[in-house]
């Protein structure tokens, strides 16, 4: 009877650390992607983000972090556009945000499909943005009118982001990189990103505030203490 409760005992932990997870609490990456404004100007441009993360891994699949974004919007056209506008916004913005993967929610271990994907993720932050429209029409050429805006100034970010997390592990089993691939959605307050501030002058996004959004790709580094999932 003793050898038999030694067994089960035996079983039962072997069953629960097999299940468990080492990973590093920190993590550290860049990412490179192309954005597109959706502002007043009905023509879209893409261009360039540039991003770096700094994150804590509150468990392999939920983390905690600050992003620093520097880029530039784009849009309209000075001979196409209906009112002859043209903007380019020279950004930066700072945000604190979460993100929580699929492999939180479910039993990933108990389904290949639901493993393959268990990197899948969404994430919502909150932060600023600092615009800093260097290139834009003010005058309208044919009659001299000014548009109403800034050229500078500075507001709210809500970024909404969802996309793919790719573990890369070391020698003892622990994920030292992450390779992702996502797209992030953002919402500004005001009118701020295209420097307009004239709803009628007309534009698909005109009565509404700014907004951005940004396709990447991205590569974390972990580091630090270690955690036991």
């Amino acid at each position: 009877m003793r050898n038999y409760l030694l067994v089960l005992i035996s079983c039962f932990f072997f069953v629960k650390s097999f299940g468990q997870y080492n990973y590093y609490r920190l993590s550290a990456g860049v990412n490179v992607g192309s954005n597109v404004a959706f502002a007043d100007l009905n023509k879209k441009r893409p261009a360039q983000t540039l991003a770096a993360n700094l994150n804590y891994h509150l468990t392999p699949f939920t983390t905690l972090g600050l992003e620093y974004q520097n880029g530039s919007l784009t849009g309209g056209d000075k001979l196409n556009d209906p009112h002859l506008r043209y903007f380019k916004n020279s950004y930066s913005s700072l945000t604190l945000g979460g993100q929580v993967q699929l492999g939180q929610v479910v039993d990933f271990e108990s389904n290949n499909f639901l493993y393959a994907i268990r990197g899948l993720y969404m994430g919502l932050g909150v932060g600023m943005i600092k615009n800093n429209v260097k290139d834009v029409v003010r005058f309208k050429p044919t009659d001299g009118y000014e548009f109403p805006g800034k050229d500078k100034s500075t507001g709210i970010v809500v970024p909404v982001s969802a996309g793919m997390n790719f573990n890369i592990l070391d020698r003892w089993g622990y994920t030292r990189y992450i390779f992702n691939v996502g797209y992030q959605f953002n919402v500004t307050t005001g009118e701020g990103l295209d420097g307009y501030n004239d709803a009628s002058k007309g534009g698909a996004f005109s009565n509404i505030p700014d907004m951005y959004g940004v396709l990447s790709v991205g590569l974390k580094f972990c580091f630090g203490p270690e955690g036991l999932y």
